[in-house]
């Protein structure tokens, strides 16, 4: 199978620092080679990609648009497009000269973004979780399947059983609303429980969000710290007494969690989106439906109740093989039978 992965182009490949979208794709590929299939990747000059792999350069940071009229002409060699932009342009390439290319598009974000679908007979839309793929449907009126995000279940570790973890909670993820940082500091000194965030400050809507997130922080029982690279996040969930993550919107996956919980470290969230798919109920952590079921799982110290194997036991069904496997599965699905 040959199989064309379209970026967005925001970064190049491989990341330096964290990124959730960006290393799907890079697992993917990887996953893609081994299993024996020939790959080509729309991402930006300088990426370096896995032995086998070829890149189709384009300019960092490009627009969608601008890409697309770059290597469209090259989209009628692959069996498979497989996009995960945001705007979905390689779908323009099978509406007009080329109605038999297979495209289809993993969603990385909120539905509301779109408000209608690519104007094909079977746009093949991949959803992240079941909630997500519902809220697609529901939104663009199309059929949707659903491939949850895998991570590397070697790379994320428990710690050695002689390493106690420091007591403190955590957050980890980009200082945007959508993610609940500010919550999670507003919670944190309410209850007087110490807290430690980690996370991105270059893809975020507001800096201004970002400087109130900083400033509520009082570098004591609050810690504010900037993002930190893929091994250092290990490090963190390997240290701490749990994951923090009070969402804002319907989360459509939360890489975040999966990783967090691959290390042993159970997490306490909100059921927004698709957090009651990612987290086990009081197995692998808990998901709360309002912020005083959070703060009553914080004061008597529920988190003491979780078995310390369970996070990762549960969270080794989100794997990047499994991912890998699927989104192969739906690939034959799709050469075999049109699609959905």
């Amino acid at each position: 199978m040959k199989i064309m992965v379209v970026t967005p182009c925001i970064y190049q490949l491989p990341l330096r620092g964290y990124g959730g979208l960006e290393k799907i794709a890079e697992d993917l590929i990887k996953g893609y080679l081994n299993a024996g299939h020939q790959v080509s990747v729309v991402a930006p000059e300088g990426s370096v990609l896995p032995e086998g792999a070829e890149l189709i350069p384009m300019a960092l940071r490009e627009s969608e648009e601008s890409a697309y009229h770059k290597y469209s002409d090259q989209m009628a060699d692959f069996d498979i497009v497989h996009d995960h932009t945001f705007e979905g342009w390689p779908y323009v390439a099978s509406i007009g000269r080329n109605p038999q290319l297979q495209v289809c598009h993993t969603f990385h974000t909120s539905p509301g973004i779109w408000s209608s679908p690519p104007p094909v007979p079977r746009p093949n839309m991949i959803g992240i979780s079941q909630n997500h793929s519902r809220s697609l449907a529901m939104q663009l009126g199309v059929p949707c399947k659903t491939v949850y995000n895998g991570s590397d279940t070697s790379f994320y570790s428990p710690p050695a059983k002689d390493k106690a973890r420091n007591g403190r909670y955590l957050f980890m993820g980009r200082y945007t609303a959508e993610k609940g940082p500010l919550e999670a500091i507003q919670m944190a000194k309410k209850l007087r429980v110490p807290l430690d965030l980690y996370g991105d400050t270059e893809m975020v809507a507001s800096q201004d969000y970002v400087d109130r997130c900083r400033n509520e922080a009082d570098g004591l029982l609050v810690r504010y710290n900037q993002g930190i690279s893929r091994s250092e996040t290990v490090e963190a969930y390997q240290k701490y007494k749990a994951l923090l993550f009070l969402p804002n919107w319907d989360e459509p996956h939360g890489l975040v969690l999966v990783e967090a919980q691959l290390c042993g470290l159970p997490v306490i969230t909100l059921n927004r989106g698709s957090m009651s798919e990612v987290v086990k109920h009081g197995k692998s952590g808990f998901v709360c439906d309002t912020s005083e079921e959070v703060e009553d799982i914080i004061r008597n110290d529920k988190i003491d109740k979780i078995d310390p194997a369970a996070p990762r036991r549960w969270a080794t069904r989100f794997s990047t093989e499994k991912m890998t496997a699927n989104y192969l599965s739906l690939f034959e699905e799709i050469l075999d039978t049109g699609g959905w």
